[in-house]
């Protein structure tokens, strides 16, 4: 080997000797200047109401690694007493515990040479994140001095940019306590998942409309969680939580809103005719999503809502009594102006969503139900965002349904939003069905049922607002036939034939147009009482059309039940004699 390469390769390795040794000694003998360095930097921070601590440091020139374990940051309860008796103390007060922080391909050289910072990973393990809230009114009152300087703004004269190519929060474990006087509520979330992605901060990144605050993406994972309502009657779980910001999305997997007991229960507890809720949806999903608006304002605005499948079932129970309560001014559309909380979204789409109301009837003790199966529609500027409303006052729908699973629903909502009185119309349509069907909600409640029903159709047209409905029905069907029951000895039910018989001949049209080629359209003019909820004014405007169609007024439909209940009686008596007759011959005849 000449003697020129042997100069090199001495002063390469000398070189290299010397680079590692001075990059040993400076990791070694930095991390008490460091350790110095960061505690105090956190003391003057906060202003002495937090500390920071660690069970091991380890920080590696060559490699540009560094890990912390065990990374403890602590509120001094006694600074924080101080700042109570000083009216300077915060609401919240922040205790955080990581169990391992890790950097990786940390570059000195770039902070040196080009005041530039670049990190290739942070991963953060097991963090603990314990919030607690206490209410102090002076903060309500004490004006604070804004820093108004954006984040480049505020580390540009130490670094021209800082770049994280990654940071991963694996199994945040986070607990937000509130407390007052007398109570302590808690908030528990675990097992959380946040990946951040394409962090940039210099004098550029704080314009770039695809970034969400200087970040490329954060995707954030939690999964189930289950609060339970302080009444004590419900519970909503949720099985996963998922936000991506590069796509503006949030899925919510798995969403129930459940009593914790069964109808009887429920009832028996409440001691009222209440609805009984119970909402199941395995995915909802809110697209286009406006996330620094939401942070910033705590506005949702977003393009389109989804709810995939699902269900929606409500039930009563008429046996208890119902408290009355004025529902003017309570129809859905009224409700979502009075939200706190401000919404925009251009479209919510419902996918085959089942619907179902069921009664258990004051008078019989039997169950009825109502089922709208595989729902979908679509509602369009849904807000209370007053700006919006100025620009389109008006919500739309246009729902789609089958009644009872079998006869096709479609509606057409227009909702005014502005109108003090809650205006608003509704048409729409039913398809051909058979009748029989409707006994699972007649036959309970009021102890009849459809013999025969060929429905052709139904088509309606209203106006309404909070006080009263105004429109036109069409019914088209034939064949109508309709059964009154009683219950027998033997705890089943048969018809009451006489009843049956006037009722059929004298008070309800078999068709229309009826036996005598007279159609006849339905006339709604119907008032509402002010106990009456939304959708059962709903459904009394269209019942006052379908009974017009159907031939019965008012005034009919009491003087001919009237005769009705004239003849059923003429006939028990009737009956009750032949029967005593013919019983006593009977017996006459076996002896």
């Amino acid at each position: 080997m000449k003697p020129v390469f042997k100069w090199i390769i001495g002063i390469v390795a000398s070189l290299l000797i010397i680079v590692a040794v001075g990059a040993w000694y400076l990791s070694r003998h930095w991390k008490p200047i460091l350790d110095a360095q960061l505690k105090e930097a956190i003391i003057n921070a906060t202003d002495s109401l937090y500390l920071i601590g660690y069970d091991g440091l380890d920080f590696n020139l060559i490699t540009g690694n560094a890990s912390i374990k065990n990374l403890r940051l602590m509120a001094d309860s006694n600074r924080y007493g101080q700042l109570e008796l000083l009216e300077q103390a915060p609401d919240n007060v922040y205790q955080i515990n990581i169990a391992n922080l890790r950097i990786r391909r940390f570059h000195p050289r770039r902070v040196l040479t080009d005041r530039k910072l670049h990190i290739e990973d942070i991963v953060i393990d097991t963090p603990t994140i314990h919030v607690i809230n206490k209410y102090h009114y002076y903060n309500d009152t004490v004006t604070t001095k804004r820093d108004d300087r954006t984040l480049y703004q505020r580390i540009s004269g130490i670094l021209r940019e800082v770049s994280v190519s990654r940071i991963a929060f694996n199994d945040i474990h986070f607990k937000f306590t509130k407390k007052t006087d007398s109570t302590r509520k808690e908030t528990v979330l675990h097992n959380l998942n946040v990946q951040v992605s394409d962090i940039l901060i210099d004098s550029l990144s704080q314009f770039d409309t695809e970034r969400f605050y200087h970040t490329r993406a954060i995707d954030v994972d939690m999964p189930g969680l289950r609060y339970e309502t302080p009444d004590s009657f419900y519970y909503v779980s949720l099985d996963r939580l998922q936000i991506a910001t590069h796509y503006k999305q949030v899925k919510l997997l798995g969403l129930t809103y459940a009593p914790r007991m069964g109808k009887a229960e429920y009832f028996r507890r409440k001691q009222e005719a209440k609805d009984m809720v119970a909402l199941t949806f395995p995915a909802i999903r809110l697209e286009d999503i406006d996330l620094q608006e939401f942070v910033r304002s705590q506005k949702v605005y977003a393009g389109s809502l989804h709810i995939d499948s699902g269900s929606v079932a409500i039930a009563n129970d008429l046996r208890y009594p119902k408290k009355s309560t004025n529902k003017i001014g309570k129809s859905p559309h009224q409700q979502l102006l009075k939200l706190k909380q401000p919404i925009r979204v251009d479209s919510v789409l419902l996918n085959n969503v089942d619907i179902s109301y069921s009664e258990v009837g004051k008078k019989y003790g039997e169950e009825g139900v109502i089922t709208f199966d595989r729902t979908s529609g679509v509602f369009r500027n849904v807000t209370n965002d007053s700006l919006t409303l100025l620009r389109n006052k008006t919500m739309v729908a246009d729902v789609t349904s089958y009644l009872m699973n079998t006869g096709k629903v479609h509606v057409e909502f227009a909702f005014d939003l502005l109108d003090p009185r809650g205006a608003y119309t509704y048409k729409g349509s039913l398809g051909p069905m058979n009748g029989r069907p409707l006994n699972r909600i007649l036959t309970p409640l009021l102890n009849a049922e459809v013999a025969s029903a060929n429905i052709k159709g139904v088509r309606f047209d209203v106006e309404a607002d909070d006080y009263r409905s105004r429109g036109s029905l069409r019914f088209d069907y034939d064949n109508m036939r309709l059964r009154v029951l009683t219950d027998d000895e033997n705890g089943g039910k048969s018809s009451k034939k006489v009843v049956s018989f006037i009722a059929n001949n004298f008070i309800i049209n078999d068709s229309n147009p009826d036996a005598n080629g007279v159609y006849h359209t339905g006339r709604i003019n119907y008032v509402r009482p002010a106990t009456y909820s939304f959708f059962k004014m709903l459904w009394q405007s269209l019942l006052q059309g379908v009974k017009e169609c159907a031939g019965i007024s008012a005034e009919r439909e009491r003087r001919l039940m009237n005769a009705a209940e004239e003849a059923k009686k003429a006939s028990e008596k009737t009956g009750g004699f032949f029967k005593r007759v013919f019983g006593k011959k009977e017996k006459t005849d076996s002896q």
